[in-house]
């Protein structure tokens, strides 16, 4: 029985060790393109799904690394000045609100609807991400306090809040998109504000994660620190280079991961 016993559990550590040597170098990855122009949990959250876990700890998982690797983009933005921190904290007034509701209604909806909704929506939000221009316009740095940009901000953050509790998935390209558009920032600096929005809202959903259980810490350690470094070489590149270079091999690794998710699934059959 001992020897069984000890075959069994040397078996599980050697398919517990064969998993991190997937995730890790995947989420390296995915910090790198979600800290240059969102969008790395378009690849963290099927591949928390096709190592087997729940929808809603794969959700947990996420929320807990992708925070993680965030906060670290959003000290560096912050350090280059690149986070306009007064519309940012006006922004995260209403998106931890959206936050907050968004993920009571993750826990109401029905775990296939979910599987089917981000099997469809992952190939739509990758290719705005792809196809997105960036305008020679928005190149402001910093916004004046008024009336007007107040309600933009504050537009912007409950649009990201409720995204991100519901969905999750590119709330970072969310951010440059809804930044940039609404409000004409420079795409980097609709990032970095981007990245604080998404550390606030993401520690909220990530509460009502860790009180029911959804939160695999033996692998969403691994994916965070793995995703925390990715984020520093990122956002390095980020600031010096900006995004373009990251978009056809996004665009290969979201068609690809959503294909093999699908399939596995069999959402369609």
């Amino acid at each position: 029985m001992l020897c069984s016993s000890g075959i069994i559990e040397r078996g599980k550590i050697m398919n517990y060790m064969t998993t991190l040597l997937i995730i890790c170098p995947v989420f390296f990855v995915a910090g790198i393109i979600d800290s240059i122009g969102g969008g790395g949990g378009l690849i963290a959250l099927p591949t928390y799904l096709m190592i087997g876990l729940p929808i809603r700890t794969a959700y947990g998982c996420n929320k807990l690394q992708a925070g993680l690797g965030n906060l670290v983009s959003a000290i560096k933005y912050f350090r280059n000045n690149m986070v306009d921190l007064k519309i940012a904290l006006i922004s995260a007034v209403t998106a931890m609100t959206g936050a907050y509701f968004g993920t009571k209604i993750i826990f109401i909806l029905p775990e296939e609807t979910i599987q089917k909704a981000i099997t469809v929506a992952l190939p739509i939000i990758a290719l705005v991400m792809v196809l997105r221009k960036t305008d020679a316009r928005n190149i402001i740095m910093k916004s004046d306090i008024s009336k007007k940009t107040i309600m933009q901000a504050l537009i912007v953050g409950i649009v990201m809040g409720f995204y991100n509790s519901l969905f999750g998935p590119g709330i970072g390209t969310v951010a440059i998109i809804a930044f940039t558009m609404i409000m004409h920032y420079d795409a980097r600096v609709a990032s970095g504000n981007g990245k604080v929005l998404i550390v606030l809202t993401n520690a909220i959903a990530l509460v009502s994660y860790v009180r029911t259980g959804n939160v695999a810490y033996e692998i969403a350690g691994p994916a965070a620190v793995s995703a925390i470094l990715g984020n520093l070489i990122g956002v390095n590149l980020a600031i010096k280079k900006g995004e373009k270079i990251i978009k056809p091999v996004m665009l290969v690794i979201v068609i690809l991961t959503v294909i093999k998710f699908a399939w596995e699934n069999q959402l369609w059959g």
